[in-house]
C-alpha cells in the first residue's frame, strides 16, 4: 500500500478536539500564585503555558569555537564528508554521522577522531539504498532511515546491524514527518502526492500516525493543514510552489513526548506518550507584530533573485522567475516559527521566522521541559541545527569552500554563566 491508500484508514478527529480544548483553557481562570506564567484546565488537568518572547532578555552562552570538528577539504577518506543527513552524540562523547554520499554510518570519538563505519550501499541486512537521518534512543541504539520504500535500519552503539523496521502500511518515499520515540514506537507522516499543473494553490494536508516497534500502525494523530501549494503557470512542467511566508505543520516527537504545531500560530500541543497519546500542556508566547508589508515582499523577492545569482539564463528563467512572479500568493501574515526541534535533554526549541530585513543570524528560542522560556541562541544562516544536549549543540555547516562539516559547540544556560 502506498500513502495515498492512507485516506482508506479511519483517522481520529483529534485536532479539532484540540482547538476546541484550546479555546475552553483560555477560558478558565486563576493562575496559580506562585508562577504567573500558568493556568490550568480543572477538569482535564491540562497546562497552559504562556511566555512573553517579545523581548527576552535572558541568553545562552555560545562559545565561538567549537570543540568537535569533523570534516576537511582535503584528507583521508573518512574525513570527507558527502550529503550529511544527521548527527548524534552517543552517551560516552561519541559522535556518529550518516554519510550519504558513501552510505554509511560513521563513529568518532570525542575529539573528532574517526574511529569506525557502518553499513555500505545495497539491498542486504545492514545496507543502505539511501541512507537518510538517524535517531538515537536509550543504550545509544541508533534508528537510520532508509529508502525506497521506507524502512528502519537499527544498529547498536558499535554499528552491528540488528534488524530491519519497514512501517505498515509502507511509505514508498520518505515520510514529510518522521520521529522515533524512545520505546522503538515511530511517528511517521504523509500527505497525498497532488496533481502537476494546478494554479489553484491548493492546501495539503499531512496525516501522522503512530507505529508500534514492529512497524505497524497503532494510533493516528490527526491530519494537519502544510501549506498550499500550486503553480504561477499552467504548463506540464511548471515549477510548483507555495505562496511567499506560507506556514506549515511542524510535528516533532522524542523520547516519551509528542508536540504538534502549525506554524501559523505561536502555540505547541504537547502530548505525553508513555502509553497512549494523551494532551499534557499546550505552551504559548507573543511575538511580534506579523503584519506584511509592501516592502517585505519586495525585500524578499530581491533575496531570492540574489541566490540565483551567477545560473545561466536558461535555468533563472524557469526556477527564478516563477519564485518571484507577481502571481505567487502571498500569505497573510508571517509565520509565528519556521522549525520545531526536541533536545536531548527534554528541552523544546522553536526557531524564530526570520524576516527579509533580519540580520543574518538564526535566533533560537529554548523553553525547559515545562515549556517556560529560558534562554535564547543566535546561530549564523548557515548552520543547520541537528541536536541539542544539556550543555551542547551539533550542527551541519559549510565552510567557505563548501566543504560539509559537522560542529559541536558548548551551551551554557543563564544559570550556568
Amino acid at each position: 500500500m502506498t500513502p495515498q491508500s492512507f485516506s482508506g484508514l479511519r483517522l481520529a478527529p483529534r485536532w479539532a478536539l484540540v482547538l476546541n480544548c484550546a479555546a475552553l483553557v483560555g477560558c478558565s481562570a486563576g493562575r496559580p500564585e506562585d508562577d504567573p506564567a500558568v493556568r490550568l484546565r480543572d477538569s482535564a488537568g491540562i497546562v497552559i503555558v504562556e511566555n512573553d518572547l517579545l523581548r527576552p532578555q535572558a541568553a545562552c552562552r555560545v562559545d565561538s569555537v567549537p570543540t568537535v570538528q569533523i570534516g576537511v577539504t582535503e584528507g583521508r577518506p573518512e574525513y570527507e564528508l558527502h550529503r550529511v543527513f544527521g548527527a548524534t552524540r552517543l552517551s560516552d562523547g561519541r559522535i556518529a554521522l550518516v554519510n550519504q554520499g558513501t552510505q554509511e554510518i560513521r563513529f568518532y570519538d570525542s575529539l573528532g577522531a574517526h574511529l569506525r563505519r557502518a553499513g555500505r550501499p545495497g539491498e542486504g541486512p545492514g545496507e543502505f539504498r539511501n541512507a537518510f537521518h538517524l535517531w538515537l534512543l536509550p543504550g545509544d541504539t541508533l534508528y537510520v532511515g532508509d529508502y525506497r520504500p521506507w524502512q528502519f535500519l537499527v544498529f547498536d552503539s558499535r554499528g552491528t546491524w540488528i534488524r530491519t523496521i519497514r512501517p505498515v502500511p509502507f511509505y514508498l518515499n520518505s515520510p514529510e514527518v518522521i520521529s522515533v520515540l524512545a520505546d522503538g514506537r515511530m511517528v511517521l507522516g504523509s500527505r497525498p502526492v497532488s496533481a502537476s499543473g494546478d494554479t489553484d494553490f491548493q492546501l495539503r494536508q499531512v496525516t501522522v500516525f503512530l507505529h508500534g516497534p514492529d512497524g505497524a500502525v497503532t494510533d493516528t494523530l490527526g491530519t494537519y493543514p502544510d501549506g498550499r501549494w500550486g503553480t504561477v503557470e499552467n504548463t506540464p512542467n511548471a515549477v510548483r510552489l507555495f505562496p511567499l511566508f506560507e506556514s506549515f505543520a511542524r510535528i516533532a516527537a522524542a523520547g516519551t513526548r509528542v508536540v504538534v504545531s502549525h506554524s501559523s500560530r505561536p502555540e505547541l500541543l504537547v502530548y505525553s506518550a508513555r502509553d497512549s497519546l494523551r494532551l499534557e500542556r499546550i505552551v504559548r508566547w507573543t511575538g511580534p507584530d506579523r503584519r506584511i508589508t509592501s516592502g517585505d515582499i519586495d525585500a524578499e523577492r530581491r533575496r531570492i533573485t540574489e541566490s540565483y545569482k551567477g545560473m545561466e539564463a536558461g535555468m533563472r528563467a524557469r526556477f527564478l522567475d516563477p519564485e518571484i512572479s507577481e502571481k505567487r500568493p502571498v500569505a497573510e501574515e508571517f509565520p509565528a516559527f519556521s522549525r520545531l526541534l526536541l533536545g536531548r535533554d527534554g528541552r523544546i526549541w522553536i526557531r524564530e521566522f526570520r524576516r527579509p530585513a533580519m540580520p543574518e543570524l538564526q535566533r533560537w528560542f529554548g523553553l525547559d521541559s515545562s515549556g517556560r522560556f529560558e534562554c535564547y541562541t543566535e546561530l549564523p544562516l548557515r548552520q543547520n541545527l541537528l541536536e541539542v544536549g544539556t550543555d551542547y549543540y551539533l550542527v551541519e555547516d559549510e565552510n567557505d569552500d563548501g566543504v560539509e562539516r559537522i560542529l559541536q559547540y558548548t551551551l551554557m544556560r543563564p544559570s550556568e554563566r
